[in-house]
């Protein structure tokens, strides 16, 4: 009998818990270490949860409970617990929520996919080694030296094909305890083990110098294991994706783990192909809408280290990668890397701090960076990876302002006469069109043209947006819908409701009227309801068979159309004010990301691309920028008014949000809170004031905004703050570290 002395753990268990909690372990016949996943018994149920040291010792042994089970799946690496330890802390979440998301499909840890395997019973093996058969059947004894000289387990298939037996045979000698049946976790074949390997030579010569550049700076750093931060800053059409798959080569050649991350998994269909036609195989897509089968399958591959690429949205970066040797973060600038719900926390900024650990290098790719990478690449912090020009030669486009007040559409009409000139040339020509618009739906207000009464959701303080097609009035923010009626509800008045303002729908419905014999395409998330349905609409665009696009910001980036010559932007003025602190930046972003798609394969100054741009405020400093194609001075401008204000990049921001569905318990707690504000020199608190978005998804909302130094430790400022007041079981806080959104 061995004696089995009883170890102490600490074990992380999911849920909202920042402290482990202590357990016994003694089994004698498994190891146990920091990061091996454990069921345990926590209250009257059973969790899961991740073992991460020593226990603390602080609690009698008698009263400690013991530790069910040890999965048999890999183990987090010491680099993934210090990730889940730094994301808990940066952004004041738990970190057994954290955990929560690192074991995300949990059913790949609990239920994984088994194979039926067998061994030689331990009588019979000692039996065949002394030389005494025991009696068996030619068959039987065939299997039983088919598993002795196998020196373990044996799949069923194996051993039937290797000995021609029957499954009834083998059923037999598992009765008789001849051979022993077990069940052993499957773990995912690698998936890179019979490609055709790329090239790389021959593709290398299809880049210019800048590229090769990038490529040599980046490669560099992976194979010595340097966790440099690039950024890969090029115009639009720069082959920055060409670019970055060199060094995905590369690594995959040093047998490493490629993680690669997109703001919107409605870019890989295009993404995909381009990625197949340079690798000859398809990465791991890893996004909400994936089976469970493919979300296991993903999973194992990263925590058992298996050399792979996996492309997805930002929980990607929670994936247990064991052995990473490149991230890259295309179009980082992008708001939807920022998770708002939950457990809060931005993936571009958290993917730095995982390659840091992993000593791997990151890319930052963007055509129009964010002001914050901007900024650590002017001081040093990040290494500038310049493409100035076209991959493909072209020119940039020719971008031209039409002034609304002067070039003035027909009454009830969204297209200037000199954008509607332009689109008749460019059918003439059997070129393509691209008219943006980001509003989805027909209309963004519906009123009453007797009383003025504007209709809102009934859960959020927002007006119902008109979708024509569907017949409904939808909530964008919580879903709500109703059906258009020409009824008023306020007034009681019949006949006198009014769509006010354009969405894609109504621009559809203008450009019908214009040109009705052109083929369009709408592209939004209301239309391109299938990702099958997306990939055939952009086929068909590449293919030339669509004549005029129209879009929102999900057609503005990522794209690549031959045939597309000419881009007309319908309202240049959306979100170019506001209260919010990065309006201006985004507004930048978005109308250079789209103007981008023009000419993007015009070899001549003569072909180049077109692009017009509708607005009512033709001196705006943005749309000047953005027509003189500078860049630069909008980012030296944008910088300086921040650094004035002590704003981000040269400041810290922090948000505290307050929600109830009792507004007056709401309000009662903000002021209590309020009482408890700390006061530092170098910390100023705003607030509390209603949200922008006062009342939504049925809570009303008000918010603090804390503005510090950047040597502030702005986390241990709240959380001692909130610490002083009870939080009332009506009401939740959140906190919001490095806010993108001030809604």
């Amino acid at each position: 009998m061995i004696d089995v002395k009883p170890r102490e753990l600490a074990i992380l268990v999911i849920g909202p818990f920042n402290e482990p909690f202590d357990y016994l372990f003694e089994d004698s016949f498994h190891k146990i270490s920091t990061g091996q996943i454990v069921e345990v018994p926590f209250g009257r149920k059973q969790s899961v949860g991740i073992v991460v040291g020593e226990g603390s010792g602080k609690v009698p042994k008698e009263k400690l409970k013991k530790i069910n089970k040890i999965f048999e799946v890999g183990r987090l690496s010491d680099e993934c617990i210090e990730f889940i330890n730094f994301l808990a802390t940066w952004n004041c979440v738990f970190k057994g929520l954290v955990l929560k998301m690192i074991l995300s499909p949990i059913e790949a840890i609990t239920s994984p996919k088994t194979s039926k395997v067998y061994r030689l019973n331990f009588r019979y093996e000692r039996g065949n080694q002394n030389g005494n058969t025991l009696n068996l059947t030619p068959k039987k004894k065939l299997v039983t030296e088919f598993l002795l000289n196998s020196n373990s387990f044996s799949k069923g298939e194996k051993i039937l094909q290797a000995c021609n037996v029957s499954k009834a045979l083998l059923r037999d000698m598992v009765r008789k305890n001849i051979i022993d049946e077990e069940f052993i976790n499957e773990l995912p074949t690698p998936y890179l083990n019979d490609v055709k390997k790329t090239k790389y030579e021959n593709n290398k010569k299809l880049l210019n110098s800048h590229q090769i550049s990038a490529v040599e700076k980046v490669n560099d750093s992976i194979r010595v294991k340097r966790s440099d931060c690039f950024l890969l800053d090029g115009v639009p059409g720069s082959g920055k994706t060409e670019t970055y798959f060199e060094c995905v080569q590369t690594c995959l050649d040093e047998g490493k783990q490629v993680l690669i991350l997109l703001p919107e998994i409605s870019l890989t269909p295009d993404w995909e192909k381009r990625f197949y036609d340079k690798f000859y195989f398809k990465p791991l897509v890893w996004h909400s809408n994936i089976s469970k089968n493919k979300k296991k399958e993903i999973w194992l591959s990263a925590i058992t280290g298996s050399k792979c690429v996996i492309v997805g949205a930002r929980s990607a970066l929670m994936l247990p990668f064991s052995h990473l040797g490149l991230i890259i973060v295309d179009e980082e600038h992008e708001p939807a890397f920022k998770q708002e719900e939950t457990v809060r926390y931005n993936a571009r900024d958290m993917a730095i701090y995982r390659a840091t650990k992993s000593s791997a290098p990151i890319i930052l790719a963007s055509a129009t960076p964010s002001l914050e990478s901007y900024h650590n690449m002017k001081i040093g912090k990040y290494i500038h990876l310049n493409l100035p020009l076209r991959a493909t030669g072209a020119e940039m486009p020719e971008i031209n302002i039409l002034d609304l007040k002067t070039d003035i559409p027909d009454k009830g009409r969204w297209i200037s006469p000199s954008l509607l000139m332009e689109i008749k040339s460019n059918l003439l020509k059997k070129e393509q069109t691209l008219l943006f618009l980001n509003r989805r739906g027909y209309a963004p207000l519906t009123l009453c043209n007797a009383c003025g009464h504007k209709i809102k959701c009934v859960n959020c303080e927002t007006w119902l947006v008109e979708h024509k097609s569907r017949n409904l009035l939808i909530c964008h923010h919580c879903g709500f819908s109703k059906k258009i009626s020409n009824h008023c509800e306020f007034c009681e008045s019949e006949g006198q409701i009014k769509a006010c303002g354009p969405g894609v729908e109504r621009i559809e419905e203008e450009v019908k009227c214009f040109f009705p014999k052109a083929k369009l395409a709408v592209l939004s998330s209301d239309t391109m309801v299938s990702q099958n349905l997306l990939i055939d609409s952009i086929e068909k665009i590449k293919k030339n068979e669509i004549d005029i696009i129209i879009g929102t910001q999900m057609i503005a980036k990522g794209h690549d159309f031959p045939n597309l010559t000419l881009v007309g932007i319908l309202d240049g003025d959306v979100g170019l004010s506001g209260g919010d602190l990065r309006a201006a930046e985004r507004s930048f972003q978005i109308l250079q990301q789209v103007t981008g798609r023009s000419g993007r394969h015009a070899l001549n100054k003569k072909d180049r691309g077109k692009v017009f741009i509708q607005t009512f405020d033709s001196e705006n400093e943005i749309i000047k920028a953005i027509a003189k194609n500078n860049r630069d001075d909008f980012f030296k401008r944008e910088l300086n008014a921040r650094k004035n204000a002590q704003m981000p990049p040269y400041g810290r921001l922090a948000s505290i949000i307050l929600s109830s569905k009792q507004e007056k318990d709401l309000g009662n707690y903000a002021l209590e809170l309020l009482k408890f504000s700390p006061s530092f020199k170098n910390v100023k608190i705003f607030g509390p004031a209603p949200s922008p978005l006062y009342y939504l998804r049925g809570k009303y909302r008000k918010r603090f905004l804390i503005k510090s130094d950047k040597e502030v430790n702005i986390q241990n400022v709240l959380l001692n703050w909130i610490a002083k007041v009870k939080i009332p079981n009506n009401i939740k806080l959140a906190i919001d570290i490095d806010p993108i959104s001030f809604m």
